[in-house]
């Protein structure tokens, strides 16, 4: 059972704008936003924080989601939102599965490599090897460097967030990947 249910924005002029801002660039308020309802302007900050690594980054999309799956790896609430958004990135079923067992599919470029690599370390207390920094480095400028940590770092926020919170899955949503 979720152990915070979402505030009511009836009367709460702030949330209730944050609410629609969030509306306007997602299509709806995720369980996940909602959770964070109580703090007001912290999600109105948080949201923010997640337009940017979803949408005004200069990663490309293929890039993004598998980095975004590669750190939420094992989380079902992720993988259900994120999977429909790496299908239509162009990530296969196959790159998926592996994604979900911690292997690296063959069908990636080596750049795609890197940036799984690089998010995955970055997950484990950020300890980035040299190597996996240098390999970056290659394919990579360092803005783009940059908006996949920030992006790292924001999907381990959410993902901890999920789990804490007991966050569940919208009643629309149906599961995805080996998670479910």
């Amino acid at each position: 059972m979720q152990r915070i249910k979402p505030a009511d924005p009836t009367g709460n002029a702030q949330l209730a704008a944050t609410y629609e801002r969030i509306t306007k660039t997602r299509g709806y308020v995720a369980n996940i936003l909602l959770s964070l309802s109580h703090a007001p302007q912290g999600l109105e900050r948080f949201a923010a924080f997640g337009e940017y690594v979803r949408y005004g980054t200069e990663l490309p999309a293929r890039v993004r989601e598998l980095a975004i799956l590669a750190v939420a790896r094992g989380n079902q609430y992720a993988l259900t939102h994120h999977y429909p958004h790496a299908i239509k990135a162009g990530v296969t079923q196959q790159e998926l599965d592996a994604l979900e067992t911690d292997e690296l599919a063959e069908t990636l470029s080596e750049s795609e490599k890197g940036a799984v690599r690089y998010v995955r370390e970055f997950a484990r207390g950020g300890n980035v090897t040299d190597a996996t920094f240098a390999e970056l480095r290659k394919h990579y400028s360092e803005r783009q460097i940059t908006d996949l940590t920030l992006l790292a770092g924001y999907f381990m926020a959410l993902g901890a967030t999920v789990t804490a919170f007991k966050v569940e899955l919208e009643p629309n949503f149906a599961p995805k990947g080996r998670a479910g």
